[in-house]
């Protein structure tokens, strides 16, 4: 069996490359930049260094090649002949890899399935829309499958050089579980031990999104206020760890009264994921989790979404607006997207932004919390302030 991975970054590499190649794939990886591809052909392997916090485990993945994207006939032949395809390229690139499967379905003569393991609520929906916009009006799209996947592991660095001739090697923690669109794969499906096959993908989806990220997102934003770099110095933070911890049980309640508190979990559940945030080895930033803060501050997304089914479940999202509040401040010069939100709230204010981004409006109930609490948090701040106590709202 082979499977062609386009994309040759952290969870590339670093989750999906390593399942796959446990499952008894070969692997061929599609990337744009030549040095990496360069690289991976020359070494023909690297490791994934999984972290606990009390013990270490490292694999090689070996025997792999990988292709440019730039040579678009070489591409469009290995996915022809691929018996599974994977994405992991990022949201905003997804796009640019759609004519490059379309030209590989339309050559197929058997079914195959696409696994976008991308940070997306349905990116098999969106890699589906864009391929088909790529394809003759009519084109039998059914015969392939599209699925996003949910992934459980934080892969948080690459550690190496494209230039050396040393295996790179990819640090993460060790959950190696990923939930998939069952309804919307096609036969054969990939046989991966790790992998959840869920009739529901958007309950799975909504829990991860609502309560995980949620949380990871509360406390990269009320981190970077406190001037924190790492998530697990800022989740050892006593005022930050009962904020995380409120605002995740706020969003659990929201999952509950939709799909069942045994689907939701309990506070064990909660405990979990912050011991997953304290995990120290993994060395997680700030800056990569907190990155991109108008899409996590969406209608739909982390925060706002969470805070959203919270309320249509009878529980006031407090913690939940506060910490998008704390996203509405983040700012990093090495993030281009922060500073350009940064620059809207300055010209626009923060109410239109409100509404552009997040779809509320601040006149509204959770508006105006979001306005308050971001009115608080900014009272007397700069870029080079720390916020000495959270509760108190006191900066040095």
């Amino acid at each position: 069996m082979n499977a062609v991975i386009i994309g040759s970054g952290q969870i590339a590499c670093g989750f999906a490359g390593q399942l796959l190649s446990a499952a008894g794939y070969e692997l061929l990886f599609l990337a744009r930049n030549p040095a990496m591809v360069s690289h991976l052909n020359r070494v023909a392997c690297y490791r994934v260094r999984l972290a606990s916090g009390r013990e270490v485990t490292e694999y090689t993945v070996s025997g792999i090649k990988a292709v440019c994207t730039a040579d678009q006939a070489a591409c469009v032949a290995a996915l022809t002949e691929a018996d599974l395809i994977v994405t992991a390229v990022g949201p905003k690139n997804l796009a640019s890899v759609a004519p490059l499967i379309a030209e590989a379905l339309r050559l197929r003569t058997t079914a195959v399935n696409i696994l976008t393991f991308e940070n997306l609520a349905d990116g098999g929906a969106e890699l589906r829309s864009a391929v088909a916009a790529c394809l003759p009006q009519g084109f039998a799209l059914d015969r392939f499958g599209f699925s996003g996947t949910l992934v459980s592991r934080a892969v948080t660095q690459r550690l190496g050089d494209p230039v050396s001739d040393e295996p790179m090697v990819f640090v993460g923690d060790p959950p190696d579980s990923f939930v998939v669109d069952g309804p919307r794969l096609v036969a054969p499906v990939p046989a991966i031990a790790s992998m959840i096959v869920a009739d529901n993908f958007a309950a799975w989806m909504r829990r991860k999104l609502y309560i995980f990220s949620a949380g990871h997102a509360a406390c990269a934003y009320l981190g970077f206020l406190k001037g924190y770099r790492y998530i697990h110095s800022a989740i050892r933070d006593s005022e930050i760890r009962d904020a995380v911890m409120a605002a995740m049980a706020e969003a659990q309640k929201g999952i509950a009264a939709v799909y069942g508190e045994d689907f939701a979990g309990g506070a064990g559940h909660l405990q979990e994921i912050v011991e997953r945030f304290a995990n120290a080895a993994i060395n997680d930033p700030i800056s990569r989790v907190a990155r991109d803060p108008s899409r996590k501050l969406s209608a739909d997304d982390r925060l706002l979404g969470a805070a959203r089914l919270a309320w249509e479940a009878g529980v006031y999202p407090e913690q939940l607006l506060r910490a998008a509040a704390a996203a509405y401040c983040f700012s990093d010069p090495a993030d281009a997207l922060a500073a350009a939100l940064q620059q809207e709230i300055r010209v626009a204010g923060l109410r239109p932004t409100l509404r552009r981004v997040s779809g509320v409006r601040a006149n509204g109930r959770l508006g105006r919390t979001v306005v308050n609490h971001w009115r608080q948090l900014t009272r007397n701040w700069n870029d080079v302030s720390v916020l000495l106590s959270l509760n108190n709202v006191q900066w040095a």
